[in-house]
C-alpha cells in the first residue's frame, strides 16, 4: 500500500480544496507544520476514507485519492483512483473507483463497481484495499478511535459467539491503545523468532526479560454462570484462561470493592487473581501458541471485559530488582506499542497512520525514531507509513520528497507542499528554520538584542544617546559570544545590509516565505559583491 495523492475537495474539519502529495516511492512520509495547520486532520481524513471504503458506507466529504496496492508475493500491483462525492446520489454513484493492473497488458484505468471494492463480510477479502490499516494517536481524545469502533465491535461479536479463528490475521482496521504495549512485550518474549526484537529491547530500553505476570480477572456484566469459576466465559476467552490457569501460583478468588460511583457509593465485584511467577511459565504456554495468536488472545480478554488489570514485571540491566511495567517511562511504553504492532501487521500490504507517536521521546530517541520504525516494518515494498510530528529531530534523515509542510495563509486556507531542501544534511538548525519555519533558532530575548544592535549600527549619524545604547548592546552581546567585529569587511557590510529584517517578533515562515528570504539574501550578497568589485 502506497498513498500517492489526496485531494480533499469539500470541507473536512479545517481542510478544503487541499492537495497533499505523498511520496509513494519510500516507506514513509512525514507531515509537519504549526498547530492548527490541519496535519492531524489529514490523518483523520485518510482513516475516514478507508473505513468507509472497507465497510461500503457513504463518503462524508468529497475527495480524490490515488494509491498503489502491492499484494503479497508481488503477483499483483494496482494503481487505484477513488473519486468520491456524497452529493452524487446513490452509493454506487458517490464512488467512482478506477483501477489499472501494472502486471497486465492493461494501459488505461478501468472503472470497478463499488460492490467489488468494499470488503467481503464472509471472506474478509478486499482486492482493491490494503490488508491492514493501523493507526495510533498519542493524544487524549478519541478523534481517531471512533472510526475503528465498528470493526472492533464486529470482532467482539465474533469473539462472544466463538466464530473467531485465532489463526486468521488481526482485524483489518486496528487502532492501538496503551494497554497493547504490555501485550507486545509479552509476545516478544514468547517466541524464539523474536530474537532481534529482544536485542532491541535490551539495547534501547534495558529490558532483559520478563520476571512475572499478574492477571486480575473480574466478573463481567455478561456473566452466564454464577457457579463457574470464570462466570461462564466461553470461546477464545475460555481457551486463554484454561491455558494460563494451570501455571498460576496459588490462584485466588475474592470479593472486594471495585471502585466508587459518582454518588460516592462503593461497588463490590468478584475478582480472580492469576499470578505467573516466571518467564518459564510463559514459555510453557508458548509451546501451544504463536506470538500472534497469544497477542490476539490477550486482546480478546480485554475486549470481553473479563480482564481488569495486567501487571507485568521485567528484569532490566540497570537494577538488580525487577520493576513493574508502569515504571517504564511514557516514551518507552509508547515506543513498545507502536513498534510491536508494526511487527504484527507489517508483513502484508499495510498502511500505518501515526499521529505524533514521538510525543514522549527524548532527543536521542527522536533522532533515531524513523530508523526504529524501518527496522520493525517487515515489508517496505508494500507498506506505507504516514506520520505527523512536531519534533524536528524526527525528520533529520529524510529527503524533501518524504516531507509535507502544512500551513494556513492570511485567509485561513490550508496549503501543503514539500520543503525546498532536504532535511538530510541541513542540520537541526537548518531544519528548524527552513522546514519548521522558525525565523531564528535563538531565544527571543537574545534575538531582540541582535535586532536592536543591527538597527542602531546602520544609522550613520547617531546621537550620543544612540551611541551609548549601541555600546551597551555590544557589551551585552559580547558577553553572550556575539561580536559585531569581523575581520571580513564584506561580512560586516552584509550584516548592515541585512539589518532591515528583524526576527524576534516575526511569525513562523511558510515554505514560500523561506524561499523568498533566501532569494532576498542572495540579492544582498550579489549587490555587495558588485560593490566590492567596483572598489
Amino acid at each position: 500500500m502506497k498513498v500517492d495523492k489526496l485531494h480533499i475537495r469539500s470541507r473536512f474539519k479545517n481542510l478544503e480544496n487541499v492537495l497533499v502529495d505523498f511520496d509513494e516511492n519510500h516507506l514513509m512520509t512525514v507531515v509537519v507544520g504549526r498547530n492548527g495547520s490541519g496535519k492531524s486532520n489529514v490523518i483523520e481524513a485518510l482513516v475516514s476514507i478507508f473505513r468507509n471504503l472497507d465497510l461500503g458506507e457513504a463518503p462524508i466529504f468529497s475527495y480524490e485519492l490515488d494509491f498503489q496496492l502491492g499484494k503479497e508475493g508481488g503477483t499483483k500491483w494496482y494503481d487505484v483512483k477513488v473519486d468520491a462525492d456524497p452529493s452524487r446520489g446513490t452509493l454506487a454513484k458517490q464512488y467512482q473507483v478506477f483501477v489499472k493492473d501494472k502486471h497486465s497488458s492493461q494501459t488505461d484505468y478501468k472503472l470497478i463497481p463499488f460492490s467489488k471494492v468494499k470488503r467481503d463480510k464472509n471472506t474478509k477479502q478486499a482486492e482493491y484495499l490494503p490488508n491492514f490499516l493501523f493507526a495510533y494517536y498519542s493524544g487524549p481524545s478519541d478523534r481517531l478511535e471512533k472510526y475503528f469502533r465498528k470493526h472492533r465491535d464486529d470482532y467482539y461479536r465474533e469473539l462472544l459467539y466463538n466464530k473467531l479463528d485465532l489463526k486468521d490475521d488481526i482485524r483489518t482496521l486496528f487502532y492501538a491503545k496503551s494497554f497493547h504495549s504490555q501485550f507486545v512485550l509479552m509476545a516478544f518474549f514468547l517466541s524464539p523468532k523474536f530474537e532481534k526484537e529482544r536485542i532491541f529491547l535490551k539495547r534501547e530500553l534495558g529490558i532483559e526479560s520478563l520476571d512475572s505476570i499478574h492477571f486480575v480477572l473480574r466478573r463481567p456484566a455478561w456473566e452466564r454462570d454464577k457457579d463457574d469459576m470464570f462466570w461462564g466465559a466461553d470461546g477464545v476467552v475460555r481457551k486463554f484462561i484454561d491455558l494460563i490457569y494451570p501455571h498460576a501460583l496459588a490462584p485466588l478468588k475474592i470479593n472486594r470493592n471495585e471502585g466508587t460511583s459518582l454518588t460516592g457509593k462503593k461497588q463490590k465485584n468478584d475478582f480472580v487473581h492469576i499470578f505467573l511467577p516466571s518467564v518459564e511459565a510463559l514459555h510453557e504456554i508458548a509451546k501451544q501458541l504463536t506470538p500472534s495468536v497469544f497477542f490476539k488472545m490477550l486482546e480478546s480478554t480485554v475486549l470481553s471485559e473479563i480482564i481488569s488489570e495486567v501487571h507485568v514485571r521485567v528484569k532490566v540491566t540497570y537494577t538488580q530488582e525487577p520493576i513493574t511495567f508502569q515504571e517504564l517511562s511514557e516514551g518507552e511504553q509508547q515506543l513498545l506499542t507502536v513498534l510491536g504492532l508494526l511487527q504484527f501487521t507489517g508483513g502484508k500490504d499495510s498502511l500505518f497512520l501515526l499521529d505524533e507517536p514521538d510525543t514522549h521521546l527524548n532527543p536521542s530517541w527522536a533522532v533515531k525514531y524513523l530508523k526504529f520504525l524501518r527496522e520493525f516494518v517487515p515489508n517496505h515494498e508494500t507498506c506505507h507509513l504516514l506520520m505527523v510530528t512536531h519534533h524536528p529531530l524526527a525528520i533529520a534523515e529524510l529527503k524533501k520528497q518524504q516531507v509535507q509542510v502544512m500551513w494556513r495563509d492570511e485567509k485561513h486556507c490550508v496549503h501543503s507542499q514539500e520543503p525546498y531542501l532536504d532535511p538530510r544534511g541541513a542540520g537541526f538548525m537548518g531544519t528548524l528554520t527552513e522546514i519548521f519555519g522558525l525565523n531564528t533558532t535563538l531565544d527571543l530575548e537574545t534575538q531582540k538584542l541582535l535586532d536592536d544592535r543591527n538597527e542602531l549600527s546602520h544609522i550613520e549619524a547617531r546621537t550620543t544617546a544612540q551611541n551609548t545604547q549601541l555600546d551597551i548592546l555590544n557589551d551585552e552581546l559580547n558577553r553572550l559570544g556575539f561580536s559585531f567585529e569581523n575581520r571580513d569587511p564584506l561580512y560586516s557590510d552584509f550584516l548592515l545590509a541585512w539589518k532591515d529584517l528583524t526576527y524576534s517578533d516575526k511569525p513562523p515562515l511558510t515554505p514560500d516565505d523561506a524561499a523568498h528570504r533566501r532569494e532576498a539574501m542572495k540579492k544582498v550578497i550579489q549587490i555587495l559583491q558588485a560593490k566590492k568589485v567596483g572598489e
